[in-house]
């Protein structure tokens, strides 16, 4: 399956309608709520909300599974203190102080990542207290860098990156399902499970293993048990790569999404705030 879909250039078309998914769990940044009033679009967008759970796993997992219950193509999740470039460069530069080349903080979030074509991609936003990296995997190696040249209009591919500013496209989340059934809306009470913390290798390859002994031909044989043995090997080796312990629900997801044949991209040139006790980055 293909991670890059194919759009025509220019301004936000019917086809490439989009949802903005809110996991708020308390009350937003005006700042964020003003940015969000810029990029909304009413004959092209809609807003979903998940309010109020202090759990962003769970906020996460209940707005996929509402997106996936319309027809919008496109799923952009932003957090309650981000702010991302909504198309007015003076307004974004002179609320976040952060005095980015006017291409870049002109930029509009939806339609930037969208047009980039891929089905799993992020903004460029660092952590929200000083000296953090920018919050995708390989982020620490680019920080002196990007604080020093400011945004690149470049999109990477990257293990994982940061859900706070995020857009996903929702072939990634029905390729999720079908890759691990067990994570799946079907298996979870309508609500899929694709940012939840578990074991989903392991998982995957004891209902193999059991499978593999359940189909074999008569009482089971000794065939049989040695391919369900390397079954259950083979999942105890990809679940200590993969494994969840320690994981953000962003990089539970990014693994996931790579594991079903979207993986993550993140876009050097689009910035968002991030708000701690200050907007970051400082530069």
């Amino acid at each position: 399956m293909s991670a890059t879909i194919a759009l025509p250039e220019g301004v936000l078309r019917e086809s490439r309608r989009c949802l903005i998914a809110l996991p708020w769990y308390r009350e937003a940044n005006p700042l964020t709520t003003v940015a969000l009033l810029h990029l909304f679009q009413r004959d092209r967008m809609t807003t979903s909300i998940s309010f109020g759970d202090a759990f962003i796993a769970h906020a996460r997992n209940k707005l996929a599974s509402k997106f996936l219950q319309t027809n919008f193509e496109w799923m952009l999740m932003l957090d309650s203190d981000m702010v991302p470039p909504c198309g007015n460069a003076a307004w974004f530069n002179e609320v976040t102080g952060l005095k980015l080349p006017e291409w870049a903080a002109g930029l509009n979030a939806v339609e930037r990542l969208i047009s980039a074509g891929k089905t799993v991609i992020g903004a460029t936003y660092f952590g929200r207290s000083p000296g953090r990296p920018p919050i995708f995997a390989e982020g620490i190696q680019h920080k002196d860098r990007l604080l020093k040249s400011g945004p690149v209009d470049q999109v990477n591919p990257t293990k994982w990156v940061g859900t706070g500013c995020f857009l996903v496209h929702r072939s990634a989340l029905t390729a999720i399902e079908e890759r691990f059934p067990l994570l799946s809306r079907e298996k979870n009470n309508g609500t899929g499970q694709w940012f939840t913390s578990s074991e989903h290798d392991l998982h995957d390859s004891v209902a193999r293993a059991i499978t593999a002994l359940e189909t074999a031909p008569g009482s089971v044989n000794m065939g049989a048990e040695q391919a369900a043995v390397r079954i259950l090997k083979d999942g105890l080796l990809r679940a200590s790569v993969h494994s969840s312990l320690g994981m953000g629900e962003d990089v539970q997801f990014c693994v996931r999404a790579t594991q079903s044949g979207h993986p993550p991209h993140v876009d050097l040139g689009l910035w968002a705030a991030h708000i701690g006790d200050a907007v970051y980055p400082l530069r």
